[in-house]
């Protein structure tokens, strides 16, 4: 199937629910719908719209560059990768089994990384294997020794640096293995459970909690070194934003929708922000959480939430330079002076880094099968930028690839399974993860 020069159909669809008042709810007949329009809750804002005056803005990109190592969420620990390489019709290459996927009592919450030739995993049962890049074959496998009622387990996260790999998991454990091998090389316990993938920079390990703490520890031993409290938020998504990070300053984003900018040395408070808006709504739009990861980039932070708002904000100091009224739960991706974010309502949305206004705007919901036939609502996951293309996935089982430049959708695939995490991209080879624990390379 080709990615990039087959045009996706796009068709407009409706959802007819029938009302089926001969079946019975605990022994007694349904009553008739009430009258009125019906105002559907998990529309979660009314969406962005191009500005006309940049329809003639040309948007140029850096050129793609091939990353050895995609080592933990978004990339790496700024989770600014720009543009990656990829071949212009990339093939199916292997497809390997990570193990236990998602299913009523786990979740799988963090894609694969990718280091020093090799594809790391972790399941829902908190198996955590490595995988040869080049071919897909099976290198170790570890079951972490603390584990012992996995049912209370939903999934862990990963990073990677210098030979470790971190693990964390939603029982509050803090892993540390050797990457060669899967031996545990120290092991850290919290009070709370962890379903934020870590981030790590220059051997410090950065950790957000369910409780809204930040956790910095010594990557080689497993030390607390500081942490910082956010206020407690009792709802929020599972799933939470890994930290973003550079020598100088470490950005939390917790599920209360508050941002802060703390010290990498110490901890120390610079800075705060949040990312929300009023909503009188019960919508889960109400719900301030921030599940997409920050980024930092040329002395910017760009911060995401599902509170209804996009924020760009000096790094040093915290001032806002710019927001958006938009509603966004997965990592944007920012390219050379363009921001790609995927919305809530399944569009993809590109704005200038200067300033934040809308450059174009491509809905994706309205993808169908060949057939014609839709499979209720679709949830899309992404985008990476890679091969002059924005690569997402989808919960329906399929992949497309996205013009930066326009926003028309060029192609699309199948997929073994349904995904819900992004994509990972190194040395030339695109990973997907399904929800059923099935990892799929193209090359």
């Amino acid at each position: 199937m080709n990615w990039t020069r087959r045009r996706a159909l796009l068709a407009t669809s409706s959802l007819v629910l029938a009302g089926c008042s001969a079946l019975p709810w605990l022994g007694e007949q349904e009553a008739p719908p009430l009258p009125g329009k019906r105002i559907p809750v998990l529309l979660l804002d009314e969406g962005v719209k191009a500005d006309p005056r940049l329809a003639d803005l040309r948007i140029v990109l850096p050129p793609p560059r091939t990353n050895p190592d995609w080592p933990q969420v978004g990339g790496n620990a700024s989770h600014a990768l720009h543009h990656l390489a990829l071949a212009d019709d990339p093939k199916p290459a292997w497809q390997a089994s990570i193990g236990r996927g998602s299913d009523d009592k786990s979740r799988l919450l963090a894609p694969p990384v990718i280091a020093n030739g090799r594809v790391f995993t972790v399941d829902t049962s908190l198996s955590v294997r490595a995988f040869d890049l080049a071919s897909g074959r099976q290198i170790w496998e570890v079951q972490p020794d603390f584990v012992e009622d996995i049912d209370r387990l939903r999934a862990g996260g990963l990073a990677f640096e210098g030979g470790g790999l971190f693990v964390t998991t939603t029982s509050g454990e803090i892993v540390g293995l050797h990457a060669e091998d899967g031996r545990q090389l120290w092991r850290q316990a919290v009070r709370v459970g962890i379903d934020a993938p870590p981030t790590v920079l220059d051997g410090r390990l950065f950790v957000r909690t369910m409780d809204n703490r930040l956790l910095a520890l010594d990557a080689a031993t497993g030390r607390p070194l500081w942490q910082h409290a956010g206020s407690p938020e009792i709802a929020g998504i599972l799933g939470g934003a890994a930290p973003a990070a550079t020598r100088e300053v470490v950005i939390a984003a917790y599920s209360s929708g508050e941002v802060f900018a703390l010290r990498y040395a110490d901890g120390r408070p610079l800075w705060s922000d949040s990312v929300l808006r009023p909503r009188h709504t019960l919508a889960i739009g109400a719900i301030a959480d921030i599940t997409a990861a920050p980024v930092i980039d040329r002395d910017r932070v760009y911060v995401a939430g599902n509170g209804g708002e996009v924020a760009a904000m000096d790094l040093a100091r915290g001032s806002r330079l710019w927001d958006l009224d938009l509603t966004v739960r997965e990592t944007p991706w920012l390219a050379g002076d363009f921001l790609y974010l995927l919305s809530s309502r399944n569009e993809i949305v590109c704005l200038l880094r200067n300033g934040g206004h809308v450059r174009w705007v491509s809905p994706l919901g309205t993808l169908a099968h060949p057939d014609g036939a839709e499979a209720g609502r679709v949830i899309w996951t992404g985008p990476v930028l890679a091969g002059d293309r924005l690569v997402l996935a989808s919960s329906e089982g399929r992949a497309a690839s996205v013009s930066p430049y326009s926003g028309e959708v060029l192609g699309r695939i199948d997929l073994p399974g349904p995904v819900r995490l992004p994509p990972v991209v190194a040395q030339g080879t695109l990973v997907f993860l399904t929800e059923r624990g099935e990892l799929v390379a193209f090359r």
